[in-house]
């Protein structure tokens, strides 16, 4: 199983999630975020960067503001793809040309959005599980497409449910749950996590 982790602002819980080889990295650019990063940082931390995918988060933003985001990355903006957790058109997410992830919501454009060219993957609320495993022609899509699902969390005590679906791909955000005091993850905990241990065990196993 692979662990998408949303949300690190700063270095050292970038070097310890590198070192639990953790697969996809989320990097949060919306403004009202408690675990918004400075873009100044972001930058500081691509050198550190390695096999892992890393993704910029925006939610409600301007078309010109990603643009400027994507802009002032220069050829580094290969080394993201996007991640709106909003409802937009289609057509706005597939203006940007660049590759993303779509956080789903049942208001959102999801259909089209499925049929994007430019998306990669959905990440799929498993509070929500109820409303999309009953629409229609939703899964069909999804592989017709060959789309990657990742399935989100609330919290990482609820990851533990689905810790031995080895064929999954989990999400979840860093927060209070991993925090000592505000914005300072408790990395102690953060590598302690069962998760880690079980997915060891697996590979072991394998």
């Amino acid at each position: 199983m692979d662990l998408f982790i949303h949300g690190v602002f700063d270095a050292l819980t970038l070097k310890n999630l590198q070192k639990l080889n953790c697969k996809r990295i989320g990097f949060d650019l919306r403004g009202k975020s408690l675990n918004l990063i400075p873009f100044h940082v972001l930058k500081s931390l691509i050198p550190l960067f390695k096999d892992h995918k890393n993704y910029l988060i925006f939610e409600n933003d301007n078309l010109s503001t990603i643009e400027s985001f994507l802009s002032l990355l220069g050829d580094n903006k290969q080394k993201f793809e996007l991640e709106f957790r909003d409802t937009r058109e289609a057509g706005f997410y597939s203006s940007l040309k660049h590759p993303f992830s779509w956080f789903f919501s049942p208001q959102g454009d999801w259909e089209n959005i499925l049929h994007s060219p430019y998306l990669t993957s959905l990440i799929l609320p498993i509070r929500l599980q109820s409303t999309y495993h009953n629409l229609p022609n939703f899964w069909e899509i999804i592989r017709m497409r060959n789309l990657q699902v990742v399935l989100h969390v609330e919290s990482f005590f609820e990851l533990e449910f689905y810790m031995q679906e080895k064929s999954l791909t989990m999400s979840a955000d860093l927060g209070k749950e991993l925090e000592i005091s505000f914005r300072q993850i408790d990395q102690s905990r953060l590598a302690n996590l069962r998760f880690w241990r079980m997915n060891d065990e697996t590979a072991v196993g394998q």
